[in-house]
């Protein structure tokens, strides 16, 4: 299956939109809070991020962005947020509708309507590591960051949001109850039941319908498969094996509906496309059709991502394998299986 490329229009809309959807979700998160521009230094490459002081004298931080260019005008336009604002929010509704228009892919909007209460609730702001979406949802943000559709069914009602136990003393969790929020939307979410009745629940699901959030975080070492409480949502999760690869790097970016938008983290796809193949090569005989749909997106991916970022491929690729026998192996069988969809992706991973 060969994802389509979206056109010129299209690509250039998004990359607008994108861009001013950061600048905006920057200048509503910081308001009128006096603070300043900090940078941080991860893994070699240096970000810059707004320091604040929260009503109880805790020290905030929101994420800008990379140190460049871009960013550095962002920084300027902080200053003039007031002038501005009204202006950028009215701009941003109309890049919206136009690059829908131009045949950019949707996000259905009830699953939107859901990521808004946690982006809004700051769970899924980008820069503050806590919460990750994760899934077909990211999957669909990828491919307007890519430009390009994908081929097949993309909708879903699954909404999969990955944290961890793991809390940035520099950067506070939002305090949000997950159960509070997902009742305040009055959409009858309910808690589904733990197969082990002495486990908390991990997911919500709406009575009658296919909507559904689950809770997801890494599970590390020997670490057993029970439900942990997760700070950023304020609940437990699931363990998940292999997901502390995929979200140990995160971007930006924003899903686009019919009547709003929604900034969040998404993982970067170089890892998610090498995820889905570990992922399927996981799954027992009983989840053989979502092991195909692993293989149909990673594949997909990796079609894209072999021509438009191989060095960030082979740099995902280099840790993945780094991390043991058995990581390489899944990835290795993963990739032979994909190479009836995409030979020549397939063939170049397996080379790096």
């Amino acid at each position: 299956m060969q994802p389509k490329p979206q056109s010129l229009t299209a690509r250039t809309l998004f990359a607008e939109l994108r861009e001013l959807a950061l600048a905006v979700g920057a200048l509503e998160n910081i308001g009128d809070t006096p603070g300043s521009v900090v940078d941080k230094n991860i893994k070699g490459r240096a970000y810059l991020y707004y320091q604040y002081r929260d009503l109880d004298g805790r020290t905030r931080q929101c994420y800008l962005g990379p140190d460049d260019a871009a960013t550095r005008s962002l920084v300027e336009r902080l200053r003039q947020r007031a002038q501005l604002h009204a202006a950028d929010r009215e701009r941003l509704d109309e890049l919206r509708g136009a690059f829908l228009a131009a045949g950019g892919l949707a996000t259905a909007s009830a699953p939107l309507r859901v990521l808004k209460a946690f982006a809004d609730a700051g769970v899924l702001q980008p820069g503050r590591q806590q919460g990750v979406l994760v899934g077909t949802h990211a999957f669909i943000a990828m491919g307007n960051l890519l430009g390009v559709n994908w081929s097949g069914n993309m909708q879903t009602q699954d909404i999969d949001l990955a944290g961890s136990v793991k809390v940035d003393i520099a950067v506070q969790p939002a305090g949000v109850d997950t159960a509070d929020l997902l009742d305040k939307l009055n959409m009858g979410f309910i808690p589904v039941p733990s197969l082990n009745p002495k486990s908390p629940s991990t997911a919500f699901r709406v009575r009658g319908q296919e909507l559904r959030v689950d809770l997801l975080t890494p599970m590390t070492g020997k670490q057993p498969r029970q439900p942990v409480f997760v700070p950023a949502f304020n609940a437990p999760a699931q363990p998940v094996r292999f997901l502390d690869y995929l979200i140990e790097e995160t971007l930006p970016t924003v899903l686009a509906g019919h009547k709003y938008c929604v900034l969040l983290n998404i993982p970067s796809p170089e890892r998610f496309a090498l995820h889905k193949l570990l992922v399927s090569e996981s799954r027992s005989s009983t989840f053989a059709a979502k092991a195909e749909k692993d293989r149909l997106q990673s594949a997909q991916l990796l079609q894209v991502l072999v021509s438009e970022a191989p060095d960030g491929l082979k740099q995902a690729r280099d840790d993945l394998v780094g991390r043991g026998k058995q990581w390489a192996g899944k990835l290795q069988r993963g990739l032979e299986k994909i190479e009836t969809i995409a030979p020549e992706a397939s063939r170049y991973v397996a080379a790096l």
